[in-house]
């Protein structure tokens, strides 16, 4: 038997509330479904974050109907969890696919944890969405020993409920205090608070897909093969440069293979930082002939009169592939005579005239510009 073991789509993801990476999500689903039909996969685990908001777009929530329904006609089963990322309330609704297609939904912790058990021949999965603390946890009790020792238990009883099958499964969407986090995953929910022991994990389970963290890695620390599948594609500039894969589980002979499967990537994130005497162009051309989203840093003197060319000349060179345009002020600029706390505007804009036209300003144009200088600055005190 294979299965496939992926997590942390976040469909409807935006870098900067401005770019959608919903193309780089659906290039990493194909390859999925390519694998799936390549390694006849039986089973997909999805361990939770499937959207990457509580209240997902119809886009984002047709790219994974479709996504699902593709699988479906593939004869594979797909066992979907509730991540931190996702409403417990809106995945209940994809609950009813079951009765329609080889979908299996769990939406949030089982209160009867037989069922939050999947049973396929000879293999059981137990699936443990994420665990939120309003639903284990009791407002009168010390929150931090609680979260973490209620997880524990809960986890004990999952085990107990597939300890007479020959292959056992725990998908769980959880922040293992041993785990590598990659940085782009939510602050408050990777912090120690939220943190469970690794070897609090029953020795019962033969594997351990984990959803959560985006970095893919073999968690030490426990006796089951615990492992984190991680995002399928750079989630955040905080994952710049790192490779993404996915796991496909052999089952044989009483045994869990693993196999890492690398995946590639539609559009690589990358960070530039331009230098005062940088050519920019002859900088930013490597990337502006790739597929790449770019986050540039460009270090501008203090006063620098070309300001405003460089900031336009980026853009213009990167277009949309650029994602965001950080400006770093370096060093200061040759003082300027003051008038009490305020900077001398007519000298400063004689400076930038200078050193754009290698000219001194007209006298004329000066007398203008302090006319209205003044004029505002009565407007504004009046």
């Amino acid at each position: 038997m294979r299965i496939l073991h992926i997590s942390d789509l976040h469909a409807g993801k935006r870098l900067y509330d401005r770019i959608s990476r919903l193309e780089d999500l659906i290039y990493a689903l194909e390859q999925v479904k390519t694998i799936c039909k390549e390694e006849s996969v039986e089973i997909v685990l999805i361990a939770g974050d499937i959207f990457d908001k509580r209240n997902p777009d119809y886009e984002s929530q047709n790219v994974i109907m479709e996504f699902l329904t593709e699988l479906n006609a593939l004869e594979v089963h797909t066992l979907l969890i509730a991540g931190n990322h996702d409403s417990y309330d809106f995945m209940k609704i994809y609950k009813n696919l079951r009765k329609l297609a080889k979908i299996h939904v769990f939406d949030r912790p089982a209160k009867d944890p037989a069922e939050a058990i999947f049973h396929y021949k000879d293999l059981k999965v137990a699936c443990l969405p994420y665990p939120d603390e309003r639903v284990i946890t009791h407002f009168h009790e010390e929150r931090e020993r609680s979260y973490a020792d209620k997880v524990a238990k809960y986890m004990k009883a999952l085990a107990r409920e597939v300890e007479d099958a020959r292959y056992k499964i725990l998908m769980a969407h959880l922040m293992l205090d041993k785990a590598q986090i990659a940085g782009s995953e939510l602050p408050s929910s990777v912090s120690p608070y939220y943190s469970v022991r690794t070897d609090a994990i029953p020795e019962t389970f033969s594997y351990v897909a984990l959803g959560h963290v985006h970095k893919n890695q073999k968690v030490e620390g426990a006796v089951p093969k615990v492992y984190y599948s991680g995002s399928p594609y750079q989630i955040d500039f905080s994952e710049k440069g790192t490779d993404k894969f996915l796991n496909l589980l052999v089952l044989e002979d009483g045994l869990v293979r693993v196999e890492r499967i690398r995946l590639d990537l539609k559009r690589q994130l990358v960070e530039i930082t331009i230098k005062e005497t940088d050519n920019i162009q002859a900088v930013l051309k490597p990337a502006a002939e790739k597929n790449v989203l770019v986050k540039v840093c460009l270090q501008v003197r203090m006063g620098d009169p070309y300001y405003n060319i460089k900031r336009d000349l980026v853009s213009k060179l990167l277009g949309e592939k650029l994602a965001k345009l950080d400006i770093e002020p370096i060093g200061n600029s040759q003082p300027l005579e003051t008038k009490g706390n305020s900077f001398d505007l007519v000298e400063l804009y004689g400076e930038f005239y200078r050193e754009k036209y290698r000219s001194e300003p007209p006298e004329e144009l000066r007398a203008t510009l302090k006319r209205l200088i003044d004029k505002v600055g009565i407007e504004h005190h009046s």
